[in-house]
């Protein structure tokens, strides 16, 4: 069930309305039901997968909690034992046959693994990593295993944020569900403001960013380089702006529902450096891999050879799990890369460093990460890494190549007008946003203001939103991974 569809749009209210209406003892459950529907909706025997993470991951944390202290080395086998069982399915259904593939092209055909075709499941990056920080933090020490089995079900299949995160914590959300809800005018009217806001950023802007490189990169072996370039800043938009979109529908609707989710993104096209795009760009998982790989990796803690391995290594699995292609390990190295070359250049100006307080003017800092981020997307987009290489080439070598015009982009003169003035809208308020919080600006207007701007709002997503035949929703980016 897409968050930008009708359904939804019906299924969300009747969800609110009876959860509120229903006694507090029962509202988790409801919760859990609707959770396990919502998923259902896509295909109900992928239900199955879920509930094998949750049983895995349920049984072995209990064991785990029982062990850690007085069998250390049985908590580490069964720790062991639920993080290999939940990677086994993930490759089985997402990786298989790619590394098939990898095998058979390294052995020259000699080695050849039975084929099999699996739909990828909706969300299982997403959940089976949820899954297994919670059995992590439970072996450390960080969190005691929830004796409930369905109030932690609950927990892994959540319906706002099951599907495409962000990657919840154990301990910030299970112990919620403990907590009594009542209905809170304010708290919903945030999360209505910050659902529509993701709308937005779906509907006018990520959509109408996704006609233009659909457009463009569909014909990359004659498009000018001028036009490749503005398709690809136009997909770093799309892919931000749809990613975002689903993440921030998510936060909201939890809080209309009265839970806190972790913020996912934050403003991350301001970045000055790669390391710090990162800080900004899917916190969720970034957090999730320095916590629970590159800290027990050894982090920074082992020099500046060993740190530059294990950026490279999160990186690299950091790639592999947006996707089962080259192009996607490219793009997990360039970032690795990027942030080694970083981590050495400042090094190397670390006394300049100290006196300057920084090595580039913040304009240039700004626009140098942007450029890098924009190189990488190109292999996160294209089809192959030839077609990536390909498109770069053009860029660089054939900018005029052919006279550039508005047809060229896919898109008509209003709607690339429109498209602007969204992009800038979207900027301003990431600027603004790292001032003040906008939501709470806007909720203590006056109630004539207020009404304005959200009416104005429904208006503009209804008017300018990009739409397919019989208004026909697009899928979002992230439901692939």
């Amino acid at each position: 069930m897409q968050f930008n569809s009708i359904d939804f749009l019906i299924y969300f209210p009747i969800v609110t309305l009876l959860y509120f209406l229903l006694p507090q003892k029962i509202k988790w459950v409801w919760l859990l039901a609707c959770s396990v529907y919502f998923y259902m909706c896509w295909k109900a025997k992928y239900i199955i997968l879920i509930g094998f993470s949750i049983l895995v991951t349920y049984a072995g944390s209990l064991l785990i909690q029982r062990w850690r202290q007085k069998r250390p080395a049985l908590a580490r086998l069964t720790l062991t034992g639920v993080l290999l069982s939940n990677f086994a399915v993930l490759f089985a259904f997402k990786y298989y046959g790619f590394f098939a593939t990898v095998l058979e092209t390294a052995s020259a055909g000699h080695l050849l693994l039975p084929a099999f075709r699996f739909a990828l499941p909706v969300g299982i990056s997403f959940y089976t990593f949820q899954a297994l920080g919670y059995s992590i933090d439970v072996y450390r020490g960080d969190l005691k295993a929830e004796r409930n089995p369905f109030r932690y079900a609950l927990f892994v299949c959540f319906f706002p944020q099951l599907v495409a995160g962000p990657i919840e914590r154990a301990t910030n959300l299970l112990p919620q569900f403990y907590e009594r809800r009542s209905f809170d005018y304010d708290r919903m009217k945030q999360g209505l403001l910050l659902m529509g806001w993701g709308l937005f950023q779906k509907i006018v802007i990520a959509d109408r960013m996704a006609v233009i490189v659909d457009h463009v990169y569909g014909e990359y072996q004659t498009a000018p380089g001028s036009a490749l370039a503005v398709a690809t800043v136009a997909f770093s938009f799309q892919i931000y702006c749809d990613f975002a979109s689903y993440s921030n529908i998510a936060i909201g609707a939890a809080q209309v529902l009265g839970y806190r989710l972790m913020q996912n993104f934050n403003a991350p096209y301001l970045a000055c450096s790669i390391k710090e795009f990162w800080r900004r760009w899917h916190i969720s998982l970034s957090t999730w891999f320095k916590d629970y790989l590159y800290i027990p990796l050894g982090g920074s803690r082992r020099g500046t050879a060993r740190t530059c391995l294990n950026v490279m290594i999160v990186f690299l699995v950091s790639g592999l799990w947006h996707g089962a292609a080259a192009t996607f390990v490219v793009w997990g190295a360039l970032h690795g890369l990027f942030q080694v070359v970083q981590t050495l250049w400042y090094k190397a100006n670390a006394r300049r460093l100290q006196t300057a307080g920084s090595l580039l003017p913040p304009a240039a800092a700004h626009l140098g990460t942007f450029v890098l981020v924009n190189i990488a997307w190109v292999f996160f987009r294209a089809e192959s890494i030839s077609q990536a290489g390909a498109i770069l080439f053009r860029i660089s070598t054939r900018w005029a190549e052919s006279p550039f015009t508005l047809a060229a982009l896919g898109l008509s003169l209003p709607d690339c007008v429109v498209g602007i003035l969204a992009v800038g809208l979207l900027i301003a308020v990431d600027v603004i946003s790292q001032k003040r919080d906008l939501r709470q600006w806007l909720v203590s207007l006056p109630l004539a203001a207020q009404w304005l701007i959200y009416l104005g709002g429904i208006a503009v997503v209804a008017v300018f939103g990009v739409y397919g035949p019989e208004y026909e929703t697009a899928p979002f980016i992230y439901f692939q991974f």
